[in-house]
């Protein structure tokens, strides 16, 4: 069996990857500099990595706060799969105006938690860094 290799992402390929996931893990940083991890689900428009919560430890800590973000999928049998991790600034975009968070907000977003799950966080600023493992095609053979 081949080696695994692991690939380094662009953020264009981030991006595509983020396009086929539903949920992913928002990480931010609580009092006394302790991290907290949440699940959401989640939506992706242009460079915008959103998501809409109710979650009273999100309203507190990410708007203003250094976020980040992180999605991924593997596959158990073959030991593949992908990571994207988009980090920046936390925004609550529930009540702007802009045309961006407008067209966030209208895009379709199947949110798993319950509650009502009506405030819009935005990751502003995003960078983005991804891998991918694999286990690359056998050169071929021939006899």
């Amino acid at each position: 069996m081949a080696d695994t290799t692991l690939e380094v992402l662009g953020e264009d390929e981030c991006l595509s990857l983020l396009a086929q996931a539903q949920y992913g893990r928002v990480a931010v940083v609580v009092d006394q500099a302790r991290p907290e991890i949440l699940p959401v689900n989640f939506v992706v428009h242009q460079r915008t990595v959103a998501f809409a919560t109710s979650s009273p430890l999100l309203l507190t800590w990410a708007p203003l706060g250094n976020i980040a973000f992180e999605a991924d999928w593997v596959d158990l049998s073959s030991h593949e799969g992908w990571d994207v991790v988009v980090s920046g600034v936390g925004a609550d975009i529930t009540d702007s105006l802009d045309n961006l968070s407008q067209l966030v907000r209208e895009d379709q977003i199947d949110i798993w938690a319950p509650g009502a799950n009506d405030r819009w966080i935005a990751i502003l600023k995003p960078s983005f860094a991804g891998r991918r493992l694999y286990r690359p095609a056998a050169s071929p053979t021939f006899g």
